[in-house]
């Protein structure tokens, strides 16, 4: 069972306390077009780590389950961009996509840092990090579904919740396959 826990009450470790209410209150803050704008750039853009992560994974010795989880959630998340979109372009024919200047709830490590980790062979801080980024997108998008008064909104805002809810759940797993513990 995913450890539900209130967003506000949460201290993620990749989200500080003060900043992440910020940014659920901005989230909070933005209609609904903005909104989809702002999910299809965060899968996008987790799609873009999970597919560095793998290809970094490749060149190290870890067990062949890291990569293909990797390369899995890479397929994934570019899978629901591109389901959001066609969402998205159903909802608002012949719209583009909106800008939405927000900082991410997801992808905090630059290139650089998840590149020296890799390179460090800190997969259990790996792992633990992409764990947190999941709860923390879960519980978010949980805590928008339960705020929003547009049911469109709120059933898509529940079904990220899902997805992301389904990512932690097979970092965990991983996580306890390799090291023989749940983490903590």
């Amino acid at each position: 069972m995913l450890p539900m826990v209130s967003v506000m009450d949460m201290r993620y470790k990749t989200v500080g306390k003060n900043r992440l209410s910020e940014i659920v209150d901005a989230l909070s803050k933005l209609n609904t077009k903005q909104l989809m704008a702002y999910w299809i750039d965060q899968e996008v853009k987790e799609g873009e780590m999970y597919h560095y992560l793998y290809e970094l994974s490749k060149e190290v010795q870890w067990d062949e389950r890291v990569p293909k989880l990797f390369f899995r959630l890479y397929q994934e998340s570019l899978g629901h961009a591109e389901v959001l979109l066609k969402i998205f372009e159903e909802m608002f024919p012949k719209e583009e996509l909106p800008k939405v200047n927000l900082p991410s709830l997801e992808v905090e490590l630059s290139k650089e840092e998840l590149e020296r980790l890799v390179r460090s062979g800190r997969l259990r801080d790996i792992i633990e990090y992409l764990m947190g980024t999941e709860i923390l997108a879960h519980d978010v998008y949980k805590y928008l579904a339960e705020k929003s008064q547009d049911e469109e909104a709120k059933a898509t805002l529940l079904w990220l919740s899902k997805i992301e809810e389904g990512h932690y759940k097979l970092l965990r797993d991983l996580y306890t396959s390799l090291f023989g513990l749940p983490p903590e």
